[in-house]
Order: C-alpha cells, then sequence, then structure tokens
C-alpha cells in the first residue's frame, strides 16, 4: 500500500507540473503574432493568385456611397444597452478595367454585404486598428466570393467614424 501511495502521489505532482507548465507557456512565454498589414497584404496576394501580368494592368479605383450603419449593442456596465454607429466612405480598387463592368453590375450586392458585415461588428472591434484590417479583409472576400473571383484587391476608407 506505501508503495502504491507513493507512485499515485508521484503521478499527481508530474501532472499538476505538466499543466502549469502549459499554463505558464500560455500566458507568459507564448505571444500571438499580431496583424499587420504587411501580412495582410501577402495574404491576400496569395488569396487572389495575382500574377505579375495581372500586375502590370491598371487599376481601377470605384467610389461606393457613403455608409452609416447602427454597430451591434451590447449591455454596459449600467445594465443599459449602450449604441453605437459607424459611419464611413469606402473607395474599393478593382484588378482591371475589364472587371469594373461586373462589379458596377452587382454594386448593390456589395453594399449589401459590405453593411451587412459592419452591423455585426462591435465598437471595440472596429476602434482598434486591427479590428479595421479584419474587416477590410472581410469585405474584399465577401465581394470576391460573390464575384466568383479575385476582382477587388484592395479596399481603402476616405471617411471611417465611429460614435
Amino acid at each position: 500500500m506505501n508503495k502504491l501511495g507513493l507512485i499515485l502521489g508521484l503521478l499527481n505532482t508530474v501532472a499538476i507540473a505538466a499543466v502549469l507548465g502549459l499554463f505558464a507557456y500560455t500566458k507568459l512565454v507564448y505571444k500571438h503574432a499580431p496583424i499587420t498589414e504587411d501580412k495582410e497584404r501577402a495574404k491576400l496576394a496569395l488569396k487572389a493568385n495575382v500574377s505579375a501580368l495581372n500586375a502590370n494592368e491598371k487599376r481601377v479605383m470605384v467610389q461606393l456611397d457613403p455608409i452609416t450603419v447602427n454597430l451591434d449593442p451590447f449591455t454596459g456596465a449600467d445594465g443599459k444597452p449602450k449604441i453605437h454607429y459607424a459611419s464611413m466612405t469606402i473607395a474599393v480598387e478593382i484588378r482591371s478595367a475589364k472587371d469594373q463592368a461586373k462589379f458596377d453590375a452587382a454594386k448593390p450586392v456589395v453594399m449589401d454585404k459590405i453593411i451587412q458585415g459592419l452591423s455585426k461588428k462591435k465598437f471595440e472591434d472596429l476602434n482598434q486598428v486591427q479590428g479595421r484590417y479584419v474587416f477590410r479583409s472581410q469585405v474584399i472576400d465577401a465581394v470576391n466570393e460573390f464575384l466568383a473571383g479575385p476582382i477587388v484587391t484592395e479596399v481603402y476608407f476616405s471617411e471611417f467614424m465611429l460614435q
């Protein structure tokens, strides 16, 4: 019995040390890589498979209508719902002039996708630079998915206001 108790105590100590080591590593040592503009641009370039030939084509900028959207409300510390809104003007860079007609035909759906995505965001998400980069890449992904091709290469905010 004495040996069994010693073995169980040793196994318990090893298990606790392993859990504490994992906790210390994940909380103190491991640092998640921050989202940067260069990394997001590299991901988008890989995803869109933009070749060197397409890079030489003249890109087209399309200005979209201004958007004002209520953001996802949240409950404050006082228990009352806090309502915020976002107002922005977006310009979209299209891969080539050939694709502009396809984009113009789908512009109402594109605006709807942007509004839907924006209304699901929280104030805290868009109030940070990383959150705006994530939103920008989500807009590009959603529009390119709808258009069935890598037509939109970049999204620019000419106005961006949160309240």
